[in-house]
């Protein structure tokens, strides 16, 4: 939260904003603005984990639009011919920016990327969290046996606009009706709903949101009270020091 306010406490240190996210303790290796471009970083780490053996799995996520990049397609290829523990994970909302996936594809069914390069590839209900757990667990485990990696196509739909907070409404010729249909298909609400039949009270899913709600108000308080990068270090990381350090 702090690097989106540009705050020096950033994970960046202010300097890479929304995004160019980078925090490796967590196991986020960074996030990249161009389209697809995460996607060959997730097969590098891959290809690292396979030849230290060290049993890790990379995962990159992206959008529908990416799949229509040079980068998927030649990560995919690459993934699979070495087999490499990564997992594909495309969020399908059928819109790359403003336009529908109709408008841009004759073939919709983007799992069969996967399939065409020599992996699974599964299509599944993206609002569904138990699903895309399962899904996932079982895509990990076949990574970590030395099986290959995995494509999984989740279809969900995009609530706010693809820049900004505003709903984008005027998007398309039928986005309005789309976005009414998608907003009873809730993921957090279709899981607390399943939780509650499995016989978790009430009072514990609230309590759980309770405590997400004040984690992340803390990390607003924390971004907004933190300082800004001091204007001294403007020019660090981008030229050779004196002294030879970059």
């Amino acid at each position: 939260m702090a690097e989106l306010y540009g705050k020096s406490t950033g994970c960046a240190g202010g300097r890479g904003g929304s995004m160019h996210l980078v925090a490796p303790e967590v196991g986020l290796l960074g996030t990249v603005p161009l389209v697809a471009a995460t996607i060959p970083i997730a097969v590098g780490a891959a290809m690292a984990s396979k030849l230290r053996a060290d049993q890790r799995v990379s995962v990159s996520f992206f959008g529908d639009g990416a799949t229509e990049e040079g980068h998927f397609h030649e990560s995919l290829n690459l993934a699979a011919v070495y087999r490499l523990p990564v997992l594909f994970v495309c969020e399908n909302n059928f819109y790359s920016s403003h336009m529908h996936l109709g408008e841009r594809r004759v073939e919709s069914d983007l799992h069969r990327f996967g399939e065409v390069s020599g992996m699974p590839g599964i299509v599944l209900d993206g609002n569904d969290v138990i699903a895309v757990y399962r899904a996932a667990s079982e895509s990990v485990q076949r990574a970590r046996l030395g099986e290959g990696p995995t494509l999984l196509e989740c279809r969900t739909f995009r609530w706010r606009g693809h820049v900004g907070p505003s709903m984008d409404l005027d998007v398309g010729v039928k986005r309005k009706d789309e976005l009414r249909d998608w907003l009873v298909k809730d993921p957090i609400r279709r899981v607390r709903s399943r939780l509650e039949e499995m016989g978790v009270a009430a009072t514990e899913l609230d309590k759980v949101k309770q405590e997400a709600i004040l984690e992340f108000e803390e990390a607003v308080r924390f971004a907004r009270l933190s300082p800004f990068p001091e204007r001294a270090d403007l020019m660090n990381h981008i030229f050779v020091s004196p002294a030879g350090r970059l």
